[in-house]
């Protein structure tokens, strides 16, 4: 899913791509070529500078030629920043280019804030004279304004990091960008809206300190973004871009609805939660996806996740370590991670840890998935790390799931009560998986093959899907959480 795409209007495209044309006045000897009309940066927060663009001057001549000038049209006022072959500068004179050979243009863009809530377009060119042929480049970039956190702290072991005010909101009116830990101090609670857009720099995400509350309020029609503060398209598909959204020991009644949280190491990390009436974390019509590490990784965590996706990831997709008590219904567990080589499940349970030569061992009280998929490009997407010492009580109802059965060590399915109405190994034909697209596609064995008492048992958020289509009421329904519509 593609959430993160800026909409250019076409008069506007057509306007740059005009101008960009706008090329030789005079066709006399010495005109010079570009690799590009025009140079078009993709949305900047207004006060940071961008990624550094490059072109470059070709002369076709097999003969010398010499430009008179380069200049920068907006001058020492310009928002953009010009580098011409290592020397930066806003004009140049003089510069001659071998027959047949180029030089490279570098060109990056500070904005200035605009007041508005949108991105906001800003153009400028780069003119060039040759023996009096007037050519340019055109310059486009897309400023947008933010809310920004900046650390306080900086001696830490976890990094850099500031306190929020307590009981704060954002909203969905400018993004919200992140350096370093953004932490939720104890007793307050960070509300964040639905539509808003959080991105957070490199090394950097969200704390929920002991005591803290995060609350997510998206929605399937409009939710809320957590990825990277890289907004070029380079980086669209990039993971490990952030750290991740991080709920510390003692946080507590978290809850994330109707997110999209991508490109990061860890997407949601749940620390060893303090056991109360209501689940530790709760989590609805959310996709985590393209994790360089984790989608969803828990230590000894209460867990509840309804219509959720746990996408493509480098290690585990879920990874429910150290015990705890947790439900999936209608979720979506998918690992086709393809930046190197996975030797990890999709989905890990979990309940020993050893540190320095002695194991631990933790209760694995309940793990529960009714109407899900665990899926992936390897032969066996469930890995089961059980230590007797503890309790390790697991129930997979009415799922579809991919298990080898000729490994060395093959997991055992002959318990009903741990292994209930299961498909094993019949491909659930995602329609693009190595894209982070895994809706059901025509042939689907997940297709009509739910159990309608799972869905019904939370029917005010099971009635709807991931992305908000309606499940039949009373009636079959698709395993994961996708409901395909014909």
């Amino acid at each position: 899913m593609k959430i993160l795409r800026w909409s250019i209007p076409v008069a506007i495209f057509v306007a740059l791509l005009s101008n960009g044309c706008k090329k030789d006045v005079l066709n006399n000897d010495g005109v010079l070529t570009f690799s590009v009309d025009t140079v078009i940066f993709d949305t900047v927060f207004t006060t940071v500078g961008s990624a550094t663009r490059q072109f470059k001057i070709y002369n076709p001549s097999s003969k010398e030629v010499n430009i008179s000038s380069i200049m920068l049209a907006g001058g020492q006022q310009s928002k953009y920043r010009m580098n011409l072959d290592g020397v930066p500068g806003v004009a140049y004179s003089n510069i001659k280019i071998p027959g047949k050979d180029s030089l490279f243009v570098f060109v990056d863009v500070t904005l200035d804030p605009n007041n508005q809530s949108q991105p906001a377009i800003v153009t400028d060119s780069i003119v060039f004279n040759t023996n009096g042929n007037i050519q340019d480049v055109d310059l486009a970039a897309f400023g947008w304004d933010a809310d920004f956190t900046y650390p306080t702290v900086f001696n830490n072991p976890i990094g850099p990091y500031t306190f929020l005010d307590c009981d704060i909101t954002w909203t969905s009116i400018e993004p919200h960008v992140i350096y370093g830990w953004a932490v939720v101090p104890e007793g307050c609670t960070l509300t964040i809206e639905a539509g808003t857009n959080v991105y957070s720099h490199k090394n950097s995400g969200i704390i929920v300190d002991e005591g803290g509350t995060l609350i997510v309020n998206g929605t399937p029609q409009n939710p809320v973004t957590f990825a990277s503060d890289r907004l070029d398209d380079f980086y669209e598909d990039q993971a490990g871009e952030w750290n991740a959204i991080w709920l510390y020991a003692g946080s507590v009644d978290n809850e994330i609805h109707g997110a999209l949280i991508k490109n990061g190491n860890i997407g949601v990390r749940v620390d060893s939660l303090k056991a109360n009436a209501n689940p530790n974390l709760v989590m609805t019509n959310t996709i985590i996806e393209n994790m360089a590490g984790i989608s969803l990784l828990s230590l000894e965590a209460t867990i509840e996740a309804y219509n959720c996706v746990f996408g493509n990831a480098g290690q585990y997709s879920v990874a429910l370590t150290r015990g705890g008590h947790y439900d999936f219904l209608h979720c979506t567990i998918g690992n086709y991670w393809v930046n190197g080589n996975r030797q990890t499940p999709a989905l890990l349970l979990n309940n020993q840890i050893e540190v320095d030569g002695i194991v631990y061992t933790y209760d694995l009280n309940r793990a529960y998935f009714g109407n899900c998929i665990v899926w992936g490009n390897n032969q066996t997407e469930l890995g089961l790390d059980k230590n007797p010492a503890s309790n390790f009580n697991f129930e997979f109802d009415n799922s579809l799931m991919k298990i080898d059965f000729d490994a060395d060590e093959p997991i055992d399915i002959s318990n009903v009560s741990e292994f209930h109405e299961i498909i094993y190994n019949q491909d659930p034909d995602f329609v693009k998986p190595l894209e982070n697209n895994f809706e059901l596609d025509t042939l689907s064995p997940a297709m009509d093959a739910g159990k309608a008492s799972i869905t019904n048992s939370f029917p005010s958020i099971l009635s709807t899907d991931v992305i908000g289509n309606f499940r039949p009421f009373g009636a079959q329904v698709d395993i994961g959480a996708y409901e395909r519509q014909e």
